[in-house]
Parts: structure tokens; sequence; C-alpha cells
């Protein structure tokens, strides 16, 4: 009898559901494509793109063309001890929890209590009777969804998660862009700090020679000539205490970002490489920017997600159905609480329909819109600065390959010059100050060499950053 009972139950609260869901319905605006970025989509090329290469396996580890293999561990370290990166893992994390949440919403929620009651009442003698009472309930509840409000809930919950997921990743590219950056600052100044205690050693040669042919009494060498020398080698120690100093300031930084204790990037810090300047790789066309930059895609997610807070918004507005399903049990004794014969059975559904929440409801809905609106206008702003990213990065690299170029030129043209004054120096026909002149103008295209070297690493890894870079697992 039982059984007939809750079948026939069951069966009408299948009954309510089925036609529930069919009568359920999604209030979600459908998204729309920013102009900007429909634009950027339709474009065929970047427009410095020039005849670059579109290899994508050169992506993968990009840092190794930098930094080779000490960059490479800096990177791994990076990866598995950042500060930065575990804040950003974490926010993820508590997003995916959201999502959780915003699906336990949609499912029944159960309860069972029990509960225990003892009463006196007058009896014959002066303790009277006391009575017990056990009840125990089981509650079933659901909220129908008629109109899409828990589904569009979750839906912006999943799509929130995907972006903080994205968001993680786009750190992780910034923080590696970053890594690198501060590697190629500390060996380029590891760089300077050889060049000028090179610069300065060959300025003192040239004073220990002026100062030897002077006292020897040599006619090519005067006091004032050994005068002038002198002031040359002084003056090409001034920078080199600077460099230092800034040196171990770049490493201390990279401690920081590694997680390290002050001076552990110091005591093993090579800074050797062998630049690449083949750095223009998968430049494809600017509609991939969406796929790959994490960024652009996580921008993209967030409207979405704000579209589907309009839905629930909306849904608001309308009547919730719920049902409720419930099973009372009570007895005088705890070992007759469940028994079937003592119990009642409930079925009952409830419409709720606003009347009146002072406006309430519908200024949600307009500040949804207006977000969502606003998060539209972020993700054309986003997609667009990753595009004028790149097409920076390209024009930066096609200036500085040039200015490169000429600056090797100088660079071997003032070695032979300063070869050939050292050589006319030496056999005594020419004087100290051409000499100094040649080695000044040595130095000097030295310097903007390694400077120009140093400008066009960065601009290799913006390029890479402005791509990108790699989503690594």
């Amino acid at each position: 009898m039982h059984s007939r009972r809750y079948s026939a139950l069951a069966r009408t609260l299948s009954g309510v559901l089925a036609a529930v869901l069919a009568t359920s319905c999604s209030l979600t605006p459908s998204p729309e494509t920013p102009e900007i970025v429909q634009g950027i989509e339709a474009l065929p090329t970047f427009d410095g793109a020039s005849e670059r290469s579109t290899d994508e396996s050169s992506r993968l580890g990009w840092w190794a063309a930098v930094g080779g293999d000490e960059l490479g561990e800096y990177v791994d370290v990076l990866r598995k001890d950042s500060l930065v990166l575990a804040e950003a893992r974490l926010q993820a994390l508590q997003s995916r929890e959201l999502t959780r949440q915003a699906r336990s919403a949609r499912l029944p929620s159960a309860s069972a209590s029990v509960d225990a009651t003892s009463t006196r009442v007058p009896g014959p003698n002066e303790n009277g009777i006391y009575t017990e009472d056990y009840t125990g309930s089981l509650a079933a509840s659901f909220d129908t969804d008629v109109f899409g409000g828990l589904r569009a809930s979750e839906r912006a919950a999943q799509l929130n998660a995907l972006a903080a997921e994205l968001t993680y990743r786009a750190t992780e590219q910034r923080e590696i862009a970053t890594l690198a950056k501060n590697w190629v600052s500390a060996a380029t100044l590891q760089r300077r700090l050889d060049l000028a205690n090179s610069i300065a050693e060959s300025f003192r040669a040239t004073y220990e020679l002026t100062d030897q042919r002077y006292r020897a009494g040599s006619s090519s060498s005067s006091a004032s000539d050994v005068q002038i020398a002198l002031q040359n080698y002084d003056t090409a120690r001034v920078d080199i205490p600077d460099l230092a100093t800034q040196l171990a300031t770049q490493l201390l930084a990279i401690d920081e970002q590694l997680v390290r204790l002050p001076g552990q990037t110091a005591a093993a810090f090579q800074g050797q490489f062998q630049p690449e300047y083949n750095a223009a790789a998968l430049l494809g066309q600017p509609a991939s920017l969406l796929a790959n930059r994490p960024d652009v895609a996580a921008a993209e997610l967030r409207y979405r997600a704000a579209l589907e807070d309009v839905g629930a918004a909306r849904a608001n507005l309308y009547p919730a159905l719920s049902l409720t399903a419930a099973l009372t049990f009570q007895s005088e004794t705890p070992s007759d609480l469940f028994d079937w014969g003592e119990h009642i059975g409930s079925l009952a559904s409830a419409l709720v329909q606003p009347v009146f929440q002072g406006g309430r409801l519908r200024s949600q809905v307009r500040l949804d819109q207006a977000r969502a609106e606003e998060l539209a206008a972020a993700f054309a702003r986003t997609t667009l600065g990753a595009v004028i990213d790149v097409e920076i990065a390209l024009a930066n690299l096609a200036g500085l390959d040039e200015q490169r170029e000429r600056l090797i030129a100088a660079v071997t043209s003032a070695r032979i010059s300063d070869d050939i004054a050292q050589s006319r120096y030496r056999q005594g026909l020419t004087s100290i100050l051409a000499v100094l002149e040649t080695q000044r103008g040595l130095n000097t295209a030295q310097q903007n060499l390694i400077l120009i070297e140093q400008a066009l690493l960065n601009a290799q890894i913006d390029l890479f950053l402005g791509l990108g870079g790699v989503w690594i697992n």
C-alpha cells in the first residue's frame, strides 16, 4: 500500500517537473562582437609583418633563444615558486569553487531531522507523569528555474572561472617576460661592466706607455700628454662602481621574483648569451590573437558572463516555482520512530511573483546591462591593444635591426681606426690626442652596440608576449 502511494507521489512529481522544464526559457541576450574586433578579425596580416616567419615551433620555450639554459632554469623556478603566480592560481581556484556553488543552486536540496520531546503532566504522585514524543522528518525541495535564472547564473560562473584561468595564464606570460627582461638587463650590465673594465685597462696601458716615453726623454711625449692620458684613465674608471651597483640591484630583483634569498642569483649568475634576432615568429593573421592572447580571450569570456548575469536578473522579474516533498514520522519510542505505519507524506508547490521591490529588481537588470556594455568595451579595447602591442614590437624590431647593422659597421671601422692610431703612436708618428680620440670613438660604438642589442632582445620579448607567448600546460 505504502509503495503504491509513493509511486503515485513520484509520478506526480515527475509530471510537474516535465511540465516545468518544457516551458522553461532563457532571457540571456545574444553576444554582439564589437565593431573594432570585427575589423581586426578581417585584417589579412599585421601592418609591420613584412616577410617574417610564421613558424609556430619557434614560440615553444622562446626564452631559450634569449638566455639559453640559464634563463630556462629561472623560468622553471618562477613557475614553481612565484608568489605572484600563486596569487593568480588561487584566484582561479576561488572562481572554480564559485562555479560549483552556482551549480548546486540548481540541484534539489534534501534535509533530515530528528526531534525528541519530554513532557511532564500532573499525575497521581508528586513526580507527575512524563511522556516522550519522537519526530523524524525527511524533506526535499527543488527550484524549477522556469525562466532560466539559475542556469544563467551557473553559466556566468563557468565563464568567469574560465576567464580567471586565462588570467592566470596571462599573468604567467607577463611574469616570464618580466623575468626575461630582468635577465637581459643583468646580462647587459655584466657586458657593460666587462667593457668598462676593458676600456679602463686600455686607457691605463696608454697612460703607462706615455709616462714611460716621457720619463725616457722621448720628444714624442710631454708632461701634458702624460696628464691627459692619466685624466682619461681616471675618467674611464668612474662608471665602474655604478655599473657594479646596478648589476647587484638587478640580480636582487631576480631574487625577489624567484622568491630566493638575497644574493642567491648573484652567486651563480652567468649572463652568457648569443643574441638571436629572428623574433617575429607566428605572426599569422591578427584574428589569431583572439585564440593566442589569454587576456583577450578572458575579456571576451567576462563580457559573455555579464550577459548571463543580465539573463539571471531578468528571470528574477518573473514568477518562481518551487516544489517541496516531505515525510514526517512520529513515535513515543525511538525504536518505532521510522515505522511506515506512522508517517505523513506531503508534496507542495509554491509560485512566488514579485509584486513590489521598490524598483530594485529592474534596477539590477539595468545595472547588469550597463556592466555588460562596459565589458564589451573592455573586450574591444583589449583586442585593439593586443594588435597595437604587436605592431609596436614589429616597428621597434625593424628600426633596431637597422641600427644594429649600422653599429656593427661603426664598431668595425672604429676598431680599424684605433689599431692604426695605436700603431702610429707606438712608432712616434702621431700624438696622444689622436690615440685617445680613436679610443673614445671605439668605446662609444661598443657601448651603443651593447645597448642596442639589449633593446632588440626586449623588443623580441615584447613581440612574443604580444603574440600570446606559449600556453604552458
